[in-house]
């Protein structure tokens, strides 16, 4: 969740009521969980360990406690020059626990016979923590633990304050132990866009969260005597943080405390976050520089010219003499601008030197930061970098009359197809795939009778996810009767997926597009599902697609776009791309069916704003009345919100969707009726 902290006296009001403060409570509480998560930058399940633990404290707020601990194997950098995240006090707590398995998670340290991975251990795989969880939050405590802490910027000496009340009699003695932990550290993680995708940050690295740098008290804590009921428990810990752990920076605005009380080296009853707040030098003051971008697109592919444009918020009560703001195109170098006073709760929108792109799939990220700025912090780092602009261009030159197209004269693996360009803003697992680097043994190509096709692997891809293989224009102006060829082979998982491929075609550069092919889920399906594991088609399942682009004949630009969208289905294949007018039309490509409600029940599906920042609409142009259903999904596939669910009446509504509370990034829309579904995507930026 993005924070706002506005000044020092901001801060310590925000966490006061965020957070566990001073005095400890001295009425009677149940337990607060402490999940342990065992977890490494190489291990594939790992982020769905990290995801089900956030959902759980999601689900229950001031309840979980979460510390992330990197150790074992997968968490070995080598010498790959990844960072290494793991700590001294790792594998003790690792062994303790007894792990069989990554990722592995201990739920206050509690042994749950039945649900451990070995007998008599506290580890259990992620699929155990919520119930687990939900026993220990439904018992009682004998004893509340708080805190509060403070970080004195310059020195950087942290000092936490810990106070426990026993409300009835503990055991003889009990193990205070105060971590200190680090949110939004960059780093790579194995499996990230399979499982976590929204921990993705948009440079490609995956920001780790709730990670253990540090145990104030030691490995084990520190020792209590004074464990009666009506007993308060007080202490003092300080600790200077040091510039880095094992080369990884500490960030101090990054950092949180949490504290837990146990019965020796086992059994955590109860644990809490600490209030942290910040101690500034005289005259410097907290600040909240975010980005922003709304630049004007293009108006179609084949326009290579753009103005890079951010817009920078000043979130603060502080005025900002100066900052940088720069952006970065493709991963190249940064191109930098310096801006001027801003004054507080205002923004500035600046423009950088016009630049032109070549044919290509591009990509600009815009950063603020006040690093020149002496008197000026800013803290809060998750909004100075906006979510990537993508810019696709191609010629506006067409590069031939006819074109054919198998994919034998590339690489494996390979995404760079000569006159086209592959767009593919959500990154997924789209390429030329050869049996050889899969464990297929027949032949890919269309019906067997190559090596080597189109692969788009929606199983690993993000509902509602999307990528388009599109050809530059091709010159059909000197022939008629022009068509196009298709092979193709798809599965679904499980039977229910609406995974869909798309053939398009635009003779104005992509302002505007005729679809000519369109299918999906069952109609789509050349073979039967295949549930549990890849699909590699055989000879026998593929189909073809004889297409008539007789409605372009004459023109002398004609772009025809691939498009593929997940609905986590199985794995499409395509093939044997003929474009002439030598295609056989005798039996041409007749649309099935698939999605029939964008033709009858709608006269037209409009989003917008978009990019919207607090308010977005639908607008239905209803034919008829029907039972229609309008939610938002995120890129984990979660409803986030039901807009409208119920009978709407012939005519033109208009649903609102409050995106306030929506963080930043790309949504589904999905209007659904009983003949079908559409959705499409919004962009929330602030």
């Amino acid at each position: 969740m993005k924070k706002s902290l506005l000044s020092i006296a901001f801060v310590a009001f925000l966490y006061l009521f965020s957070s566990a403060q001073l005095p400890v409570s001295t009425v009677a509480e149940n337990k607060n969980v402490v999940l342990e998560e065992f977890t490494g930058i190489y291990c594939q399940y790992c982020p769905d360990g990290h995801k089900k633990a956030q959902q759980l404290a999601d689900d229950n707020p001031n309840d979980v406690v979460l510390v992330n601990i990197h150790v074992g194997g997968y968490a070995d950098p080598g010498t790959s020059g990844d960072p290494d995240f793991r700590t001294s006090f790792g594998t003790l707590i690792k062994d303790q626990a007894q792990i069989s398995g990554y990722p592995s998670g201990t739920v206050s340290r509690h042994v749950f016979p039945g649900l451990e991975s070995n007998p008599g251990g506290t580890a259990m795989s992620r699929s155990n923590w919520t119930s687990a969880a939900g026993t220990i939050m439904g018992q009682s405590s004998y004893v509340n633990i708080a805190a509060d802490a403070s970080i004195d910027y310059t020195t950087r000496v942290l000092t936490v304050n810990v106070e426990a009340y026993y409300t009835a009699n503990g055991p003889a003695s009990n193990n205070i132990t105060v971590a200190l932990l680090q949110n939004n550290v960059e780093g790579p993680q194995s499996g990230a866009s399979t499982w976590n995708p929204g921990q993705i940050l948009p440079n490609g690295n995956y920001n780790h969260n709730h990670i253990l740098r540090h145990f104030l008290t030691g490995q084990w804590g520190d020792v209590t005597t004074a464990t009666t009921s009506g007993t308060t428990y007080t202490s003092t810990f300080t600790y200077t943080i040091p510039a880095d752990l094992n080369g990884v920076v500490y960030e101090i605005f990054d950092l949180d405390v949490v504290v837990y009380i146990a019965e020796g080296q086992q059994e955590i009853i109860t644990g809490n976050k600490a209030a942290l707040t910040y101690v500034l030098p005289p005259g410097m003051s907290l600040t909240d520089l975010a980005a922003s971008s709304n630049m004007t697109m293009p108006a179609n592919y084949c326009d290579p010219n753009v103005t890079p444009e951010i817009t920078v918020t000043n979130n603060s009560t502080a005025v900002v003499d100066t900052f940088e703001v720069d952006y970065v195109l493709d991963n190249g170098t940064p191109v930098t601008l310096t801006g001027g006073s801003l004054a507080a709760a205002t923004s500035v929108t600046i423009a950088f030197p016009a630049i032109v792109l070549t044919d290509a799939s591009h990509k600009i990220i815009y950063h603020v930061n006040v690093d020149n700025n002496a008197a000026v912090i800013d803290n809060v780092s998750e909004n100075d970098e906006t979510i990537p602009v993508f810019i696709n261009t191609i010629s506006a030159a067409a590069f031939a009359t006819s074109h054919s197209e198998g994919f034998e004269s590339y690489a494996t693996l390979s995404d760079n197809i000569n006159n086209a360009i592959l767009i593919n803003n959500d990154d997924e697992n789209t390429f030329v795939l050869n049996s050889s680097s899969v464990s297929a043994t027949q032949n890919l190509g269309g019906y067997g009778n190559s090596a080597q096709s189109w692969r788009m692997r929606f199983r690993s891809w993000a509902v509602g996810s999307e990528a388009s293989l599109l050809f530059q224009n091709i010159d059909l102006s000197g022939s008629i009767g022009n068509g196009l060829r298709i092979s193709y082979a798809y599965a679904q998982d499980n039977g229910t997926e609406k995974d869909k491929f798309e053939i398009n075609v635009s003779k104005d550069c992509g302002a505007t597009w005729t679809n000519v092919f369109r299918e999906g889920g069952a109609n789509l399906a050349t073979a039967a599902p295949v549930p549990g594991n890849w699909f590699y088609p055989a000879v026998t399942e593929w189909d073809s697609a004889n297409i008539d682009l007789g409605a372009f004949d004459g023109e002398s630009t004609v772009m025809i776009e691939f498009k593929g969208t997940s609905d986590g289905g199985n794995n499409l294949y395509f093939d044997d791309i003929q474009i002439s007018n030598t295609v056989d039309l005798s039996n041409p490509y007749v649309y099935s069916g698939i999605n029939e409600s964008e033709k009858t029940l709608f006269e037209a599906v409009e989003l917008f704003p978009n990019p919207a920042s607090n308010f977005a609409f639908v607008k239905l142009e209803m034919k008829e009345s029907a039972d229609v259903k309008v939610e938002v999904r995120n890129m984990l596939g979660q409803v986030v919100k039901v807009v409208s669910n119920g009978v709407l009446s012939a005519g033109s509504h208009s649903l609102s969707i409050n995106t306030v509370d929506f963080g930043e990034g790309l949504y589904f829309v999905s209007v659904y009726t009983d003949e079908g579904y559409i959705t499409k995507k919004l962009v929330v930026t602030r």
